[in-house]
């Protein structure tokens, strides 16, 4: 690289590539390759499922301007993923490049994935781009979710970010199934109006993809139950137009909404995976 390209070269290039695959009773991390500034902790395992859980790691605490993130994991066949963050991913101010992050997931034959991050904060005049690609075999199950907060509400910061995009994009068995964006730029758009934001400060939405279409019925009734005993969020539940279900939520705070998303969990996973969750793999979710 040329020394007028290190001078305009601003943020970390961090990549992370996991290999995932079953080996008797326990799905195992095969094979793995990170550098800064992303790391995942070897897998451990809260129950006696076999499913890998693991922490997705940023040690510097958050993303600046000019970082970009590049995520590859892929799940071997009959693989079992849990993956999420230890606490939520902030976005510092930036002085005018977005930080960014992309992360491809491919799941094959009879693999389950479930990628619960935490929500993300964007601080005030910070710009942050996401994207999150799924490629599923048929056969293959997939939680994900898309969390987000609308900054550091207590500190008055709500909407003070410059730019937010997020785009998910998820296929299953070569067929782009689910396409979805949003972008929020706050100092051109007031969003706390009718069909917008509402003046919630925190938003999620939980994809349920599964081939069983014969399940979708009564998951959508247990999970509308659920979010109607908690009462804490506005939110609804309706089927993909293609092998699952998405579920969408809106809250005071991104607390409100997390205890109402661990509930949805426990619920898809007794549902689709015929698991009952454990205390000590509800506490790991948590970030406990």
């Amino acid at each position: 690289m040329a020394d007028s390209e290190r001078l305009h070269k601003v943020g970390k290039e961090g990549r992370l590539s996991l290999f995932f695959k079953k080996r008797q009773e326990r799905t195992i991390l095969y094979d793995s390759f990170a550098t800064m500034p992303m790391q995942a902790f070897q897998p451990f395992y809260p129950d006696d499922t076999g499913c890998a859980c693991t922490y997705l790691v940023n040690p510097t605490g958050g993303l600046v301007g000019g970082d970009r993130i590049d995520i590859a994991i892929t799940l071997d066949e009959c693989a079992h993923v849990l993956i999420t963050t230890p606490s939520a991913n902030k976005v510092y101010r930036s002085t005018g490049q977005f930080a960014s992050q992309s992360i491809e997931i491919t799941i094959k034959r009879g693999g389950v994935l479930e990628y619960l991050p935490g929500y993300v904060i964007p601080f005030a005049g910070s710009l942050y781009s996401q994207k999150t690609r799924v490629l599923m075999d048929r056969g293959a199950t997939a939680f994900v979710l898309d969390a987000f907060s609308t900054g550091r509400v207590a500190r008055g910061e709500s909407l003070h970010f410059k730019e937010y995009r997020s785009t998910t994009e998820i296929e299953y068995d070569g067929e782009l199934i689910l396409t979805e964006r949003m972008a929020l730029e706050p100092d051109r758009i007031d969003y706390s109006g009718p069909g917008l934001l509402e003046g919630f400060s925190a938003t999620a939405v939980l994809y349920l993809v599964f081939d069983n279409p014969s399940m979708e019925r009564p998951l959508i009734s247990a999970l509308r139950t659920t979010m109607d005993e908690i009462g804490a969020v506005v939110g609804g539940v309706s089927t993909l137009p293609a092998r699952g279900v998405v579920v969408r939520l809106l809250g005071e705070n991104a607390r409100v909404v997390e205890k109402t998303l661990f509930r949805l969990w426990s619920v898809a996973r007794r549902h689709i995976l015929a698991i009952e969750d454990s205390f000590s793999t509800t506490r790991f979710l948590a970030g406990a």
